[in-house]
């Protein structure tokens, strides 16, 4: 074996170790959250604030500026991300949840949407469209009508689909650690 394949094998090796590694942690937060009776809204927190750190935003705010994560129509998943981000920061930064819609006055790095008709749903997507936005929904069209990720349930279990498109337009970059655990990409 030459010095260049033992090189390649080691760094196949160390990507599988990586990947395994990350779905470890997502299997272990989902087998966590049955095994302690976690409530759905926690569970989505969990997922949400995972997307976010598996997740690069292309220009880094000035440190003084919060990073936003705004929920529409979920108080109870709004209440569960401040119970999972009190007393942490992001990439610098303290965060703040925002329980209002996207626009000039509330600046989101993240927006999670429940509880949307399709249409309006559709109009904060073309809104946001091209914006280094996180979009987040557990609405089952979300993803196909252009938004980044869907949460959904599975026998029971949480799951996502990845809106690929959109990430890329939005000049957002995800792991491929989190991209191998999506069950489907649109």
């Amino acid at each position: 074996m030459s010095a260049r394949g033992g090189l390649l094998d080691s760094r196949a090796m160390e990507r599988r170790r990586r990947v395994r590694a990350a779905i470890a942690a997502i299997l272990l937060m989902t087998s966590v959250a049955s095994a302690q009776e976690v409530t759905e809204p926690a569970l989505k927190a969990a997922f949400i604030y995972s997307f976010m750190k598996f997740t690069e935003w292309p220009e880094p705010l000035p440190a003084s500026d919060p990073f936003v994560i705004c929920v529409l129509n979920d108080p109870a998943v709004a209440g569960a991300l401040e119970r999972t981000i009190k007393g942490r920061e992001f990439a610098g930064r303290r965060m703040n949840v925002s329980i209002e819609a996207p626009g000039p006055k509330a600046r989101c790095n993240v927006l999670y949407v429940s509880k949307v008709t399709a249409s309006q749903g559709s109009e904060l997507i073309s809104a946001l469209r091209d914006s280094p936005v996180l979009t987040i929904s557990d609405l089952e069209w979300f993803t196909g009508a252009g938004g980044m990720a869907q949460l959904f349930y599975e026998q029971g279990r949480l799951r996502f689909n990845i809106g690929l498109a959109a990430v890329k337009r939005s000049k957002l970059l995800m792991s491929s650690k989190l991209l191998v655990l999506a069950k489907r990409y649109e």
